[in-house]
C-alpha cells in the first residue's frame, strides 16, 4: 500500500507540472484591442488548455479614473491621463501618478513584468506591487522576475512612481503561470490513484 500512497503523491506533482501553463499578455501593437483606450478592460488569454483573464483598470493617484485610458501603441504602453501635458502612450507623473491595476479570474503566479523606453541615467522610476505586497522598484527598461502568487480577487500593479527629467516609461507585458482549479486536479488525481489500485489488487490476487 504505500507504493500505492507514494504513487499518488508523485502523480500530484505531476499533474501540478503538466497542467500549468505560462501566460504573457502582450500590451504592444494592440490598439485593435477590445481593452484599449477604455479606463477599464479584459484581456483574455487563451492557452493549450486553459484560459486566463486579465480585467486591467487605469488608476491615478491611487484611485481609479473613468477618464483615464489603456492607450496600446505600435511602439509603446500607458495611461493616457485625464487632462492636457500627458505623456499618452507612457507611465508618467505628468498629471498625478499613473498605475495599472490588474486582477485575474483566477489564482496565478505573476512570473515577470518586461518594461521598455526609459530615459536612463536612472532618471525615471517605476515599481510593480502583488496585492498588499512591497514596492520594487525598476529604473531601466528589461524584463524583472516577480514569481509571486496572487489570488484571485487582488491586484498586481505597475506604478509610475516618479518620472524625474524623462518622459515616462512604457510597460511592455507581464507573464503569469496558472494552474487548473483544485477540484479538477483532484479528479483527476483520483483517477489515476484508482488505477494504481487496481493494478496492486490485481498483482496482489
Amino acid at each position: 500500500m504505500r507504493k500505492v500512497i507514494i504513487a499518488a503523491v508523485f502523480m500530484h506533482m505531476f499533474l501540478n507540472g503538466v497542467y500549468a501553463e505560462l501566460f504573457t499578455f502582450d500590451l504592444i501593437n494592440k490598439e485593435s484591442a477590445a481593452w484599449d483606450n477604455v479606463s477599464s478592460g479584459v484581456y483574455t488569454n487563451a492557452g493549450n488548455k486553459l484560459t486566463v483573464r486579465a480585467s486591467m483598470f487605469a488608476y491615478l493617484n491611487g484611485s481609479y479614473s473613468a477618464g483615464s485610458l489603456l492607450n496600446s501603441t505600435a511602439s509603446e504602453f500607458g495611461i493616457n491621463a485625464a487632462g492636457s501635458g500627458d505623456a499618452t502612450s507612457f507611465f508618467d507623473t505628468n498629471n498625478g501618478q499613473e498605475s495599472l491595476w490588474v486582477s485575474f479570474d483566477r489564482t496565478v503566479t505573476i512570473k515577470s513584468v518586461t518594461v521598455s523606453s526609459f530615459t536612463g541615467g536612472n532618471v525615471e522610476t517605476g515599481a510593480y506591487q502583488v496585492a498588499n505586497g512591497s514596492l520594487v522598484n525598476f529604473t531601466a527598461g528589461g524584463t524583472y522576475a516577480v514569481n509571486t502568487t496572487l489570488n484571485q480577487g487582488s491586484f498586481f500593479k505597475i506604478i509610475a512612481i516618479d518620472k524625474g527629467g524623462g518622459n515616462g516609461w512604457s510597460l511592455n507585458s507581464f507573464t503569469v503561470e496558472a494552474v487548473p482549479e483544485p477540484a479538477t486536479i483532484v479528479m483527476l488525481g483520483v483517477g489515476g490513484l484508482m488505477v494504481c489500485i487496481f493494478r496492486y489488487t490485481a498483482h496482489k490476487s
